[in-house]
């Protein structure tokens, strides 16, 4: 099957899913909320586990269709020129509510780097999120950007339980989870689509072995905008 084809049949494969999901989930919120009768307390526990899980599955529906899209030859990306301290205020700052001990720190030296902003944020969302879910959301979180030649390397760490030896081999593929007993549960997809996004960009992200036991960290890589601005000057010459 062709790329165009595989992504439009995962395209009505998840809208064919999602679409009597959806009148689940406003059937059980009106079961939530008394509309077709009044419920004890056993029954609105029970409902409000199945919204949770309803949540949970178009959750995982729109996770694997982003995964599929990275993964297909159409998956297009429009990399410009960012600045990565603006780009990393506004991630903190949508963040804040949610991780309110998240903070960003880009050294001087650091120039604009290339990237989708769109694709790239999503990558943050997902990594910000897996921090949320295995660190709490009393976390601290920091970002911190520094170059390393031609290249802009951010790195997202917190101070959470870290990732198991085990896991640290197969953390960006698909439906690896981490979640600690009576943790959210999560379908490890976020870390894959973030591995093929930033792939997408030339970008690379890795794990950093903690060197206190503790915490995870995540390094991205994505390429800095002077090296752009150097080859068009060679291919000039």
């Amino acid at each position: 099957m062709a790329d165009a084809e595989r992504l439009a049949f995962e395209q009505m494969l998840v809208h064919n899913l999602k679409a009597p999901l959806t009148g689940i989930m406003a059937s059980l919120e009106m079961l939530h909320d008394g509309d077709l009768g009044a419920l004890n307390a056993t029954q609105r526990a029970a409902v409000g586990a199945m919204q949770a899980q309803g949540v949970e599955l178009v959750q995982m529906i729109d996770e694997l269709l982003e995964l599929g899209r990275t993964e297909s030859s159409t998956f297009a990306v429009q990399p410009v020129a960012l600045d990565p301290r603006a780009f990393l205020a506004e991630v903190c700052s949508a963040w804040a509510a949610r991780l309110p001990r998240l903070t960003s720190d880009v050294a001087s030296d650091v120039p604009e780097l290339v990237a989708d902003a769109g694709t790239l944020r999503r990558v943050f969302d997902n990594l910000l999120m897996n921090a949320m879910i295995h660190a709490g959301t009393d976390a601290t979180v920091s970002l911190c950007a520094e170059r390393a030649g031609d290249v802009v390397k951010i790195l997202v760490a917190d101070d959470g339980p870290g990732i198991p030896d085990e896991h640290i081999h197969r953390i960006f593929d698909p439906f690896v989870t981490l979640s600690q007993s009576g943790a959210r549960r999560t379908h490890g997809l976020g870390r894959a689509y973030c591995r093929a996004a930033l792939a997408a960009m030339d970008g690379t992200i890795t794990v950093v072995p903690p060197s206190s036991g503790h915490g995870a960290t995540f390094a991205i890589g994505l390429p800095a905008a002077v090296v752009l601005t150097r080859q068009a000057l060679e291919q000039d010459q």
